[in-house]
């Protein structure tokens, strides 16, 4: 879904990212597999302060009230769908609807647990870097971990009649998203992480002693141990891939106003 005439920027960027938030929840395995976090964690949401970072249309808010949740802070910066939340929230009086980045959101009491989706294809390309200006500190964060990984393929193993060799090729120093189906091709090293507490914003990986002339990243989503979801199962964060032009390639991230800006080079 794409807007195609003029708006004035703020209104684009709004309307944007109501669209693409539309999209997310088109991903069900996503949407299932954070619900199954939340049933996880039961006893800890139950008689509990709870904040949805970035409520969206309020599902996981209102999954946290059918939990017992004693109060629950459906956080949104999008106008749009902070009016949706607050529509669909409006039935149960533990939910504060609060329109506002959820970094600058001060609560007036402690807050038990926090739930968040701020990942993106390649893990900091969206807002989880948002996690680290919170003015309040959640005794519980989930998920609390995602890994960035990688893999190599060969080309003429994924290569279609559109996206032959000879266009990807074109595409060296490129991180491109959803360029092949990933069928089951697994991912096989770490490349970056980010933890509650702990965010690497900078990586370089060698690949010396690893076949393939084509790299591919994917997300890996955690809590503890437990994996939650990752790329080629949940369709919101597909497979990233490039050319291989190198041995050892630098990702870094800088954290920008919209998202984060992504510098990929090969050394």
């Amino acid at each position: 879904m794409d807007i195609l005439n003029v708006l004035p920027e703020a209104t684009f960027a709004a309307l944007d990212d109501l669209l693409a938030f539309i999209s997310i929840y088109d991903d069900q395995v996503r949407t299932r597999a954070y619900l199954r976090l939340l049933r996880a964690h039961r006893h800890a949401i139950a008689g509990a302060v709870c904040v949805d970072a970035g409520c969206g249309m309020g599902y996981f808010a209102e999954a946290m009230v059918r939990l017992g949740a004693r109060r629950v802070y459906a956080v949104e910066a999008n106008p749009h769908l902070y009016a949706l939340a607050a529509e669909r929230l409006a039935a149960y009086p533990q939910v504060i609807c609060v329109h506002q980045p959820v970094q600058h959101f001060e609560p007036e009491e402690s807050v038990d647990v926090l739930v968040h989706e701020f990942f993106g294809p390649l893990l900091y390309d969206e807002d989880v870097h948002v996690l680290e200006q919170l003015r309040f500190q959640p005794r519980l964060v989930l998920p609390d971990r995602a890994v960035l990984m990688g893999g190599l393929t060969w080309m003429e193993q994924v290569a279609d009649e559109t996206v032959t060799p000879a266009v990807v090729q074109r595409l060296e120093g490129a991180l491109v998203s959803g360029l092949f189906d990933e069928g089951r091709l697994p991912l096989q090293f770490p490349v970056i992480q980010w933890a509650w507490g702990q965010a690497e914003r900078e990586a370089v990986c060698d690949l010396s002693g690893r076949e393939g002339d084509l790299l591919y990243l994917g997300l890996q989503i955690y809590h503890g141990d437990r994996l939650i979801c990752q790329a080629g199962r949940c369709e919101n964060w597909p497979y990233v891939w490039t050319p291989r032009a190198g041995d050892r390639f630098r990702l870094c991230f800088v954290p920008a106003e919209r998202g984060a800006e992504v510098h990929f080079t090969w050394e």
